[in-house]
């Protein structure tokens, strides 16, 4: 019986300590234009011109229209709309990148 509450205490402290460096990320939303395309890097230009280098793996989805395609569909002038996390925007990873129709400039 012992052994049992200690294994389960064991338990639930690695499940918190894991779950910990989760939350020390935050959620980030990047709207723009592909400036620069790379195998593990997205460059994004927003309506102020200000560039951010995004970093993609392989659990980064790439839909458009809600479908999800493959990234060789991702190219330089698309207009995209990306999900990310990280510590802040000079370290960004994506989640999701949503090829949208292009972005019309307001007057």
């Amino acid at each position: 019986m012992l052994s049992r509450r200690v294994t389960l205490c064991v338990a639930t402290a690695v499940l918190l300590f894991a779950a910990v460096p989760s939350f020390a990320h935050d959620n980030f939303r990047v709207i723009g234009t592909i400036t620069r395309l790379e195998k593990s890097t997205i460059d994004v230009k927003n309506k102020d011109a200000k560039i951010t280098s995004i970093k993609m793996d392989r659990q980064t989805e790439v839909t458009r229209d809600k479908q999800k395609v493959p990234p060789a569909e991702l190219k330089v002038g698309q207009s995209v709309v990306v999900d990310a996390y990280g510590d802040s925007e000079a370290d960004l990873l994506a989640l999701e990148i949503r090829i949208v129709p292009p972005i019309r400039a307001t007057k």
